[in-house]
């Protein structure tokens, strides 16, 4: 028989060619083949228990063989809600059910499909709010341009002739520039308004009078011969620019920026001395829209309403009006009395600091609001068809989830019909040969991304990062890699440190959406290296970044190298292709394609204990307590599995008898002789398992005149002190 030293060495030295070899074997291979071919068909828990092949190579897998005969308790294993610590399998003291439910798709919590998750709901409704601030900055920088570029103009032509400037004038007084023709703008703009036979004087010219004015306002603002020349030094005064300017600044951003707000308080200011009658104010839309923002009074408010409050003291109380007509002088009639202003200074001083404190309020307002409807409608969408109802349903005052979705990703409404829509949402955004890759469109590809619609327009999983179950996992993980062998205030402490560093990690990992994310981010990084048992002062961002950018199933890849094996099992759960971009093709109804490839891992090592294991028990044994000894975070962990306790009984000679002590007594005595934090060195457990090795091939009679025989003679580099050998030979004596 093969000696259990050299046996557990010749399996371990590259661990990588050992399974590789294990997989070629017709058995193993073949088992393989149907569990990866069929594993992404079943779509239910009762499919996967009914299919026993698939069932027992996972059960197997997981170490769990010998319950494969308890499908009905294993349903509540796989079924199990791993969020909620009172579910079946949290309460299960055998961590194995646990990793075999995190392993599968079918728990409650991995069933929740959403039209979009808590991250892409966020993201949308910020990308819509961003959009205003960036409409507003693009507002900013045509008006600096505008005012530098009309200076230098010299003839109409300049203004005709330039694409920019026609649209910066013409929006500004609310006309669609593609609906205007160079020739047309040129004879309003080389107009004289005074002139009763001039082209915006001539009434058949325009569809109304309304439009018309419009046209009049703009003639009026430039200063052209009919020739086109200027009339004057500059095609505009100084205060006809700066009343152009105004109008874009309040006309072109959707909501009120800060330099509207203060343009619209000078233009109060200015025209508030001109006031004599309430007709005056409600008359002028600028002035009457200032004083609703200034008093917080509603949009849709008439005129008639507002005369009425100063004629009513009991209505302006009720309406929210009296502090407005405290600060004007009108008489009960709406007229002023003979030689008095409609405000004073002071008045109007504070009618000016309430506006420029309040113009934003409504803007605070519809965001809150919008982003509480948008929640609530997306909450309740189940189809594609709910999402299109929801829209045709929509609330009066606020906008559509259809609206605000278009807007954040950069839509506008006029390019696209609602068939195109639903084409975009059911399409896959990560597939370029699908209808939304094929419109070579970024904003569609992203609009995409941004909702869970199949291509039957039913729910799908969202496409993350890192799945729930792995982000439990890692959690898990992290706690206990941060809080093994402490105790008391310092366990205290490293108990609330890791929840907080939990708390960010959840986070943080909900933003990301390619390796890069989580390279550029430190902190991030190492709470995942961590959580896999590898210490960050060991990898560098080039190393981890070969690493994602790995195959795990190709033989040859830096993944299946004993330098990159480590990182396997972390990075193949990740949601991303081999060029570091989010994926959906890892994502299945039943195992995302990490747990499968961590399924076929461990099946392989099972296979291999169990193989080494018909020869040699003792290599059997040394090969499980290598892969088990990372997940070690106590002493109790040891004493709890027959298998590790055998290990460790065996390679310090204890007696069998030491069962039989007080579970404390034992604990305490196993803390001197493993020191937990021994269990995550792999040198470490590597040269305890070549020590036991050694032991149990000299106490099974096996020929241990190999180096193994060394490894007794100087203790293999463990210690144990004088006293914890004599509560050892007290034990023997019994």
């Amino acid at each position: 028989m093969i000696s259990t030293y050299l046996g557990y060495v010749t399996a371990t030295k590259d661990m990588a060619s050992t399974l590789a070899r294990i997989a070629r074997q017709n058995t193993v291979k073949s088992d393989q083949e149907y569990y990866d071919s069929h594993i992404g068909k079943v779509k239910n828990v009762d499919e996967f228990l009914s299919d026993h092949k698939l069932y027992s190579y996972a059960m197997k897998a997981y170490g769990l063989e010998d319950m494969t005969y308890a499908k009905a308790f294993m349903k509540k294993v796989l079924t199990s809600d791993l969020s909620n610590s009172s579910s079946f399998a949290n309460k299960l003291t055998d961590a194995r059910y646990r990793q075999f439910a995190a392993a599968f798709n079918f728990g409650a919590n991995s069933t929740k499909n959403s039209a979009q998750s808590d991250a892409q709901k966020t993201d949308t409704i910020g990308l819509y709010e961003r959009s205003f601030a960036n409409e507003a900055t693009l507002a900013k920088k045509e008006s600096a341009f505008y005012t530098k570029w009309i200076d230098k103009v010299a003839n109409v032509d300049d203004i005709v002739n330039s694409s920019r400037m026609r649209d910066y004038i013409l929006t500004a007084h609310g006309v669609n520039p593609d609906n205007i023709s160079k020739s047309f703008l040129k004879s309003v703009l080389t107009s004289d308004p005074d002139d009763p036979s001039s082209f915006v004087n001539t009434a058949s010219n325009f569809s109304s009078a309304s439009v018309q004015a419009t046209y009049k306002l703009i003639a009026s603002q430039f200063s052209f011969n009919p020739d086109g020349t200027l009339a004057g030094a500059t095609a505009q005064t100084e205060q006809q620019k700066g009343a152009l300017v105004s109008r874009y600044d309040n006309t072109v951003p959707t909501l009120l920026t800060s330099a509207a707000a203060k343009s619209n308080d000078q233009y109060y200011r200015q025209q508030i001395a001109n006031v004599q009658s309430l007709s005056d104010i409600t008359g002028d839309s600028r002035l009457f829209s200032y004083l609703k923002s200034a008093y917080g009074l509603s949009s849709k408010l008439t005129a008639s309403q507002f005369n009425l409050a100063f004629t009513d003291k009991t209505y302006a109380a009720i309406t929210g009006m009296a502090e407005m007509v405290s600060k004007f002088n009108f008489s009960p009639d709406g007229t002023l009395p003979a030689g008095a202003t409609a405000q004073t200074t002071a008045q109007t001083e504070d009618v000016s600091k309430t506006y420029m404190a309040h113009y934003g309020d409504a803007r605070t307002a519809l965001f809150k609001d919008a982003e509480a409807h948008y929640k609530t409608v997306v909450g309740k969408i189940k189809t594609i068809d709910d999402f299109f109802a929801a829209n045709d349903r929509a609330t009066r005052d606020l906008p559509t989830i259809e609206d605000m979705a278009l807007r954040a990703y950069g839509i506008d409404r006029s390019e696209i019909s609602r068939d195109k829509l639903r084409k975009i949402l059911e399409s896959d955004p990560y597939d370029s040969k699908s209808y939304v890759g094929s419109l070579k469109d970024e904003r569609f590809v992203e609009l995409a991304k941004a909702f869970n619609f199949d291509s039957k327009g039913n729910l799908r999983s969202s496409v993350e990062a890192l799945p729930q179950a792995s982000i439990n996992s890692f959690i898990s993980a992290y706690s206990k890699a941060k809080t093994f062998g402490l105790t008391g205030q310092m366990r205290e402490k490293a108990v609330k440190d890791a929840k907080d560093a939990a708390t960010d990690f959840s986070k943080s990992i909900a933003k990301v959406t390619s390796v890069d994310d989580i390279l550029a981010d430190k902190k991030l990084t190492d709470f995942i290296l961590v959580a896999n048992n590898i210490d960050p002062k060991t990898v560098d961002k080039a190393t981890l970044k070969k690493a994602f950018a790995a195959d795990p199933e190709d033989a040859k890849s830096f993944l299946n190298t004993p330098d990159g094996q480590k990182f396997k099992a972390m990075v193949s759960v990740f949601n991303f292709d081999t060029k570091g971009n989010l994926t959906n093709t890892k994502i299945e109804a039943s195992q995302n394609k990490g747990a499968r490839l961590a399924t076929d891992n461990l099946y392989l090592h099972q296979t291999l204990e169990t193989q080494q294991g018909a020869s040699n028990d003792g290599v059997r044994l040394a090969l499980y307590f290598q892969r088990k000894a990372p997940q070690i975070n106590s002493v109790y962990d040891i004493m709890s599995d027959p298998a590790l306790y055998n290990v460790i009984k065996t390679t310090f000679s204890l007696p069998s008898s030491m069962s039989n002590m007080d579970v404390t007594r034992q604990a305490k005595m196993l803390e001197k002789l493993v020191p937990i934090k021994d269990m995550h060195d792999a040198g470490k457990v590597d040269n305890l398992l070549k020590r036991f090795s050694a032991v149990y091939d000299a106490t099974s009679g096996v020929n241990t005149s190999s180096p193994a025989s060394s490894i007794l003679s100087r203790g293999g580099g463990i210690g144990i002190n004088g006293d914890l050998m004599l509560s050892i030979a007290q034990l023997k004596s019994r």
